[in-house]
């Protein structure tokens, strides 16, 4: 019996849907910071501070909607939501890691990591691979 069969709430699916709304909310931060908007702490954390950085914001607004589309299609046990969330999680975690810019980046290399290790496992794929 496989974590699909068993109906009740699965925790890889719990831990996909938290990691990419935590992904989905730091990102959209992430963008309103590099359009120049002065966000307490989040621009003393920053390599610009309040300097626009407009391809970044458009980069990090993309990538927003994307992890708050896995979300949605992780809750909702959506098939499409597996290959989104590899692309996303892995261009995440190459994105963050290269450059790297401190803590902002190691944030997102740890949320980006859990993301694509759950969905890797068995239990993510099978979980995702059919619709509810």
């Amino acid at each position: 019996m496989t974590a699909a069969d068993t109906g009740a709430p699965s925790r890889v699916l719990d831990g996909v849907t938290w990691t990419s709304g935590a992904l989905a909310v730091g990102c959209a931060l992430l963008a309103v910071g590099h359009l120049g908007v002065d966000v307490p702490l989040l621009s003393n954390l920053g390599p610009g501070g309040t300097r626009p950085v407009i391809p970044a914001a458009i980069a990090f607004t993309g990538a927003g909607v994307a992890h708050g589309l896995v979300g949605l299609g992780a809750a909702r046990r959506r098939s499409w939501a597996w290959p989104l969330g590899v692309l996303i999680s892995a261009a995440t975690l190459l994105g963050a890691a290269m450059p790297f810019r401190g803590v902002m980046s190691a944030v997102g290399i740890v949320l980006a990591g859990i993301q694509l290790g759950l969905l890797v496992t068995r239990d993510g794929r099978e979980l995702l691979r059919h619709e509810a």
